[in-house]
């Protein structure tokens, strides 16, 4: 967590640094709080390490001296040594519980050393106190190291960030009021200057923030800065309103609000020297050049207002992805009126000829009217002999409509014309139906896969500039041209993103040593995906874990093909992916499928998208790949390479077993192949695997089950997966029932330290 104070730390230059350290030291020695010697100094040498620490400790020494005091400067310059002592040492340990530590240790030597110096019941409260402030402020002066440090933008409203600032912040103008010089008091004066910088910076809300933050530590510091305190909250409040229109008016507003304030609360001798401090503050506010210091926390994409690129990009995907969701949506209603609309009955094949044949005929009245049931059924008896294949002619007629009617091929003419028309707008209809549903199907799965990346990129990640420039200049070194990089942190390890044109100079393994050595961060090898001319490298931070596999297949023939396909990588971002597919019957037309099924699959893993939204697009690819019945199972086994969380996805696939120590776990899903309907049934399981557990993923060909492989496992324990992998293929070969046979793959995944 630790990191060294920023505008220190990247200096370089010891001659600059150094002086500044002991100068800050020795003001901190000289304030007051309580009217006895602040803690503050020996908070500031706590949160410092190395050299920084000697400089601080050597400040301060000479600060606690000027005193004049030298036997009360004895406790503070003990606290300050033995906190020292450990600092310079053993200040490099950059954990959470280091900067805890140097909270716990600080409060300590402060409570023990005032304790001994202690006269009173008051002075021993005043003394738990002074631990109390001494550890928060070491421990919060290390977290503003830390959020100084970042190259990220800096956000006072947010609530880690406001607690660590303001613990400082209040403390350390509780001490500065202590020091005046003349009418001037260094508190008053600094608060000014803070709180006009952030009203600046942060506008009305930073300011007030800021504005209650020092008045509280100009209280703390003595009562009769209390009304004083209030003048510089409402100046503070009536400059933030005024921010947006610049530095000018807002410094106008701060001065006459804390003016107007100061006269109303009693203009006397302490109220007028308040305002001449608030006056000074002011000047130096406005001589100081803030677009250099505002630099580092002037925010690169403004995420307070809401225009954070990776932000509206992710929205934008949203906002595509629904807009693919309302356009399936207008597709199925308007096809429900439109399907309400067209006549399906195929009563209208004879009623249209009758209607155009008999319209003139002189027994219209006697067929239609008074015989109106026995012509129907005649009608009816037509379009069962067209149904049968047959084509209507006058023979078939039957009965008094035989004898009356004078019209009998052309009637059967217009009969068989219209039937054959009603037969074509049924197909069409169908296929339109078919057509429709894919269409929807790919629209939904597509508002998936963008919801699956919105959520990526809207997750809450940290971004890392340094590191995304660094490996920008190396990969331009390395022969991309106009690369582009991004690198994420998230749970504190890194992963990287890039992208550039051309041909990279060295292979991933060179990259991979060339990456650990610029960002002094270990990496696992990466990952380089050529698309066009364009090319996709992605990195991530050694992992947890490390994955050992192995495969053995075995054809249904002899000499024939295997029909299953077993892939497996890792995506980029620290998770591994084993697929195994088996398509439709077995050798090269199952292949072709299966193929197919896990080229697709890991293209669209790669590119991001999630793997449930990766099976939707894959289902619906498969039921348009060919007129042929296309379908192939899925088994899919995904581990964090970090954490050991494994997720186990089932659409066909065969059982999956787990061996964790000596027991064997079976996993077994119901879900159908993908490509046999529009929704694709998948079953997911979720458990997380240890270091030495073995996962082991099968095909349909092979029938085991847990009890055999306890005893296979208790013969071979594992450690040679490739035999192990061939023992079980065997024995699931020679159990196959005859008649039955299959190809059989299996793989077996190991996860190692």
């Amino acid at each position: 967590m630790e990191k060294e104070l920023f505008s220190l730390r990247k200096n370089k230059t010891s001659y600059v640094r150094y002086p500044l350290i002991f100068f800050c030291a020795c003001i901190f020695a000289l304030t007051t709080l309580f009217e006895k010697t602040s803690p503050f100094a020996v908070a500031f040498i706590a949160s410092l390490s190395g050299a920084d620490c000697a400089a601080a400790f050597v400040g301060s020494g000479v600060g606690f001296l000027m005193r004049g005091d030298f036997v009360m400067a004895i406790p503070p310059i003990a606290a300050a040594a033995s906190v020292s002592i450990l600092r310079i040492f053993l200040g490099k340990i950059k954990t959470t519980a280091a900067a805890v530590g140097s909270a716990a240790l600080t409060a300590a030597a402060v409570l023990m050393t005032n304790v001994i110096t202690a006269e009173s019941p008051t002075d021993i409260i005043i003394s738990v106190a002074f631990a109390l402030i001494s550890g928060s402020t070491c421990y919060a002066l290390i977290k503003v190291y830390c959020i100084a440090a970042q190259d990220t933008a800096f956000t006072l409203l947010k609530p880690s960030n406001t607690v660590a600032v303001g613990i400082v912040t209040a403390f350390g103008i509780a001490a500065l009021s202590s020091l005046s010089f003349g009418i001037f008091n260094i508190g008053i004066m600094t608060s000014a200057v803070l709180v006009s910088a952030v009203t600046y910076r942060f506008r009305l809300t930073g300011g007030a923030l800021f504005g209650i933050i020092c008045a509280f530590g100009m209280a703390l510091s003595s009562s009769d800065l209390v009304y004083a305190g209030l003048a510089l909250e409402i100046g503070a409040v009536i400059g933030g309103v005024l921010s947006s229109h610049g530095r000018i008016p807002q410094a106008a507003a701060f001065l006459l609000a804390a003016a107007v304030t100061g006269a109303i609360l009693g203009m006397d001798a302490a109220m007028l020297s308040f305002m001449a401090d608030m006056l000074a503050g002011t000047v130096i506010f406005m001589t100081l050049p803030l677009n250099r210091i505002m630099q580092k926390i002037k925010p690169h994409s403004a995420k307070h207002s809401g225009s954070d690129p990776t932000e509206v990009f992710a929205g934008r995907l949203e906002l595509v992805g629904s807009t693919m969701g309302e356009l399936k949506y207008a597709v199925e209603k308007t096809a429900e009126t439109l399907d309400k609309t067209v006549n399906r009955d195929v009563s209208s094949v004879y009623n249209s000829a009758c209607d155009q044949i008999c319209k003139n005929c002189r027994f219209n009245m006697k067929c239609w009217g008074e015989e109106y049931n026995d012509s129907t059924r005649q009608m009816n008896g037509f379009i069962k002999i067209l149904r049968s294949g047959d084509k209507l002619n006058p023979t078939h007629f039957t009965g008094a409509l035989s004898y009356r009617c004078s019209k009998k091929q052309q009637l059967c003419d217009s009969i068989n014309r219209k039937y054959d028309d009603f037969v074509a707008a049924g197909q069409m209809n169908r296929r339109i139906t078919e057509m429709r549903t894919v269409l929807t199907h790919i629209l939904d799965s597509t508002e998936k896969v963008f919801a699956s990346m919105s959520e990526e990129f809207s997750s809450s990640v940290t971004y890392d500039r340094t590191a995304s420039l660094k490996t920008e200049r190396v990969l331009e070194r390395c022969g991309l041209t106009s690369p582009k990089a991004v690198a994420r942190s998230i749970n504190g390890n890194l992963s990287i993103e890039a992208y550039g044109d051309g041909e990279l100079a060295c292979t991933a393994e060179e990259l991979g040593d060339i990456m650990i050595e610029t960002l002094q961060r270990e990496f696992d090898l990466p990952c380089i995906l050529k698309f066009g001319k364009r090319v996709r490298v992605t990195m991530f931070q050694q992992a947890t874990y490390g994955v050992k596999s192995a495969a053995c297949q075995l054809s249904r023939r002899k000499d024939g093909s295997n029909g299953d396909y077993i892939t497996g990588y890792i995506d980029g971002r620290g998770s591994y992916y084993s697929i195994i597919s088996d398509g439709m019957g077995s050798g090269s037309r199952a292949r072709i499928d299966s193929a197919f099924a896990c080229g697709l699959l890991t293209k669209l893993l790669e590119s991001g998208v999630s793997v449930e939204a990766a099976i939707e697009m894959l289902n619906t690819s498969l039921l348009v790949k060919s007129a042929d019945e296309s379908f192939a199972t899925l088994d899919i086994c995904q581990v964090d390479l970090y954490t050991g969380k494994t997720r186990i996805f089932k659409a066909g696939g065969a059982d999956t077993f787990i061996r964790s120590g000596k027991k064997v776990t079976k996993i077994s899903g119901n879900g159908l192949p993908i490509g046999i309907s529009y929704t694709p049934s998948v079953d997911a399981k979720t458990f997380t695997a240890g270091e030495d557990d073995i996962i082991i993923m099968t095909s349909d060909g092979a029938d085991l089950s847990e009890k055999w492989l306890e005893q296979a496992f208790e013969r071979d324990s594992g450690k040679n997966l490739d035999e192990l992998v061939k023992t079980v293929a065997g024995a699931a070969k020679f159990n196959c029932e005859k008649g039955r046979e299959d190809d059989i793959s299996i793989v077996a995944l190991q996860l190692r330290k």
